[in-house]
């Protein structure tokens, strides 16, 4: 078949959405969907394209986000290809998913420029399901790759009690010197529950990896007095570097012991640079005394503490205003997905949520997530966004989009999370100080029951909305009603 051309590309993503391709859809978007379209119909992998960029990470408010692009870095949050069978176990690996307690440690491979010069640092990281306890304690670097700028790394500790999360950092100055902080968050009590229910040490590809292609068996060895098998893949992901990693693990229980990554840091030809070796992976082992103490250290500025911090919402965006609040994939494959968006804050936007359907056209809001995309997937899926409902808290309006696509979206365990698809209004592009890019691990869930959309997806509309009261409308059977009358106006 010849290649796709640029013009069917388009006419495909119109199809589904309500704003012309031509508007949204950048260069880059059109070589990956022609890539994704090519191999579909001639069943050969494309190479992606390398992107080098470098995300540096130096505020406080950053911290949180950091800590989660270490920790993915290191234990695979991720995701590996799309499609064939290639792992043997058939059971899922019920024993890390039903853990209380998992404990992983081991050591980031650093250097100050040169990496062929690494150096090893270690890092511990600490999961408590049952009370959203969790210890991050990582070396503190800048850059992507990992790049550390004093005679030793400095190290950031992120320990959360369940209620109240501290985070240490340091702020840079231009003598390169840092002054130590540290700062509280304290959550909600739905954002508490919420942290018990998303809490995964590991991403659900490891369950399923009887679904991953590429991901190959290539020895067997003792560890620990255990027989173990050791797979290798290549990961393909939504960031700008491909990883590679080596799993170990029991074939007998689905027990994984040891997770070593590399990175490619090569330009123009792949060059495989280590990343991490969790070489250490314990369950329901108990933590020593204060593993989870939440005391200032000792020699850090305090930028507030537990009295005086402010209970984080749901909504909490930072700085940013045009964000995310929270997701929910719904057994049919479609997705709920609350968002912000407004550039101008001290100025109301009850006017634009007015005469507003259940599967019409969203807000014109100055921002608006128009799409999600599953990362990456076997074919160039597209969920399309309508209006589902809105709530209003606090003078702030929260859009509820219900997002579907045309064609069966894949398993949810089966991918990753979801790219986000932004569209900006009215001429230039406003400033909105950050913007979403994806949607998955701590804000997402996925729904399988009505029982579990009450709890969740009304309990979150709850937290959003003045009246502490979900709208009346949106219960699961009318939801899913409307998702399947929207998909059949796109097959139409």
């Amino acid at each position: 078949m010849s290649e796709i051309d640029e013009k069917e590309i388009r006419r495909r993503f119109e199809a589904i959405s309500e704003f012309e391709a031509a508007s949204e859809i950048t260069a880059r978007d059109l070589d990956r969907a022609r890539e994704r379209l090519t191999e579909q119909t001639s069943g050969q992998p494309t190479k992606q394209q390398r992107i080098w960029r470098t995300i540096l990470k130096s505020r406080i408010t950053k911290l949180a986000a950091a800590a989660v692009m270490i920790a993915g870095t290191m234990i695979g949050l991720h995701w590996l290809g799309d499609g064939s069978p290639a792992y043997g176990i058939t059971e899922a690996l019920e024993l890390w998913k039903n853990a209380e307690i998992v404990h992983i440690k081991g050591w980031d491979f650093l250097h100050t420029g040169d990496d062929t010069q690494l150096q090893k640092f270690p890092f511990a990281i600490w999961y408590e399901k049952k009370s959203g306890r969790f210890k991050y304690w990582l070396p503190d670097s800048q850059g992507w790759p990992p790049v550390y700028t004093t005679e030793t790394p400095r190290y950031r500790l992120h320990v959360s009690d369940g209620q109240y999360i501290m985070e240490t950092g340091y702020r840079h100055s231009d003598s390169n010197s840092a002054t130590p902080l540290v700062m509280f968050i304290k959550l909600s009590a739905f954002e508490q529950r919420l942290r018990i229910r998303t809490m995964k040490p590991f991403p659900a590809y490891m369950a399923n990896l009887d679904q991953v292609k590429g991901f190959t068996k290539v020895g067997r060895e003792q560890i620990k007095n255990k027989t173990v098998d050791i797979w290798e893949g290549v990961i393909t992901s939504a960031g700008p570097f491909p990883i590679k990693k080596r799993i170990w693990l029991s074939p007998k229980t689905g027990e994984i012991v040891r997770i070593f990554t590399w990175i490619d840091a090569g330009e123009n030809s792949i060059r495989w640079v280590a990343l991490s070796d969790a070489d250490t992976i314990e369950y329901n082992v108990v933590p020593p005394a204060n593993c989870f103490n939440t005391d200032p250290p000792a020699g850090h500025k305090q930028m507030n503490t537990k009295e005086t911090v402010v209970e984080r919402e749901l909504s909490d965006g930072g700085p940013a205003k045009f964000h995310s609040c929270i997701g929910f994939t719904l057994k049919d494959g479609s997705v709920i997905y609350g968002w912000h968006a407004n550039n101008k804050p001290e100025e109301s936007q009850a006017h634009l949520f007015t005469d507003l359907e259940p599967g019409g056209p969203l807000p014109n809001l100055p921002a608006k997530v128009v799409g999600l995309r599953p990362w990456p997937a076997a074919k160039g899926i597209i969920l399309a966004g309508r209006h589902l409902t809105f709530t209003r808290k606090k003078g702030k309006f929260y859009e509820w989009g219900i997002y579907v696509s045309d064609e069966n979206t894949p398993e949810r365990n089966t991918f990753a999370g979801y790219e986000v698809i932004s569209k900006y209004n009215f001429g230039p592009r406003p400033f909105f100080d950050g913007r979403p890019h994806s949607l998955g691990q701590d804000h997402e869930l996925t729904i399988n029951s009505e029982q579990e959309f009450d709890i969740w997806v009304r309990g979150a509309m709850a937290e959003l909305s003045d009246d502490g009261k979900a709208p009346e409308s949106i219960i699961y059977k009318n939801v899913l009603q409307l998702a399947e009358k929207i998909r059949n106006t796109f097959n139409k």
